[in-house]
């Protein structure tokens, strides 16, 4: 682990000295997948007793000037999780709610309230960039495998009901292409065990497409849509990052410690040899409330 979070690995177990951030062009640190690492400190601290150290989650660190944070589509840190005491005047802010959650936003930069301030947040799936693809840097990913088998759920929720209408759709097409092109592997098995246990966990799972490009940036999925813009999406299960974003916290679910990034369950696994992180699924109902902090 860097001292950051969950860091980059190499193949033989041995972390990367520098924790696999490196300067950008920009004069920002981050690393292969576009997580940012920030300022000069690791968000650290040392026990009373001065022996262990703890991770600070970004939302119990220094407050920000609203100014500070970059658009979350942008070549600049993003801070997310991180806390800022105003907002500017509300003829500076635009107010957006999808899902029953209202956020605040100002620059680009998403926010939602906690308490008596506010907290930078990514954006809600379903938003489009207007830019033209070739304005943006964020990176393909790649996927540990892909379902072509349709499952139910039996959650009532709007967002987890358009979820499972896309996983039908999708199904249907990745098995249409693995039929027709053997040269495809979708890792059934893989997929079927990665169900399974996001399935015990009470997680509803969001398929990718197979004949399909994915891109990441610092804890957000994107997909080119229809009209050739990119569009935030729901993190697909089984996409693999090599490291986790700064606002990831580790949680326990039943008898299983997986990684947390807003409502987005990782696991650490093995791929050809390599660890990597992977999407499991995404929590929703009384679990998601259980570990929702805003």
């Amino acid at each position: 682990m860097t001292k950051n979070g969950l860091g980059s690995v190499d193949a033989k177990g041995a972390e990367p000295a520098d924790g696999g951030y490196k300067k950008d062009q920009y004069g920002n640190y981050r690393d292969r997948d576009g997580n940012y690492r920030y300022g000069d400190g690791w968000g650290y601290r040392m026990d009373d007793h001065g022996r262990d150290l703890h991770r600070i989650p970004p939302r119990e660190r220094d407050f920000m000037p609203y100014h500070r944070p970059g658009s979350f589509y942008a070549n600049a840190p993003h801070y997310f999780g991180y806390r800022v005491s105003y907002l500017p005047s509300s003829r500076y802010v635009s107010v957006y709610t999808r899902y029953g959650v209202t956020y605040y936003i100002y620059n680009g930069v998403y926010y939602r309230p906690w308490g008596d301030c506010y907290v930078v947040v990514r954006p809600p799936f379903g938003i489009v960039l207007d830019r033209a693809v070739s304005y943006y840097d964020f990176r393909p990913i790649r996927f540990s495998y892909y379902s072509n088998y349709y499952r139910r759920y039996d959650a009532i929720y709007d967002n987890i009901a358009y979820i499972a209408e896309q996983n039908r759709i999708i199904a249907q097409n990745n098995a249409t292409i693995a039929a027709q092109n053997a040269a495809i592997a979708l890792n059934s098995n893989r997929a079927l065990d990665s169900y399974n246990l996001a399935n015990r966990l009470g997680l509803v799972q969001s398929y990718a497409y197979a004949d399909r490009n994915y891109y990441y940036q610092d804890g957000v999925f994107y997909i080119i849509n229809g009209n050739g813009r990119y569009e935030v999406i729901v993190p697909p299960a089984g996409a693999l990052v090599s490291s986790l974003p700064d606002d990831y916290a580790t949680i326990t679910i039943g008898d299983v410690e997986v990684y947390r990034v807003d409502d987005t369950v990782y696991r650490l696994v093995l791929v050809d040899g390599q660890p990597c992180l992977e999407v499991l699924g995404q929590m929703y109902g009384s679990l998601a409330s259980r570990y929702n902090i805003y």
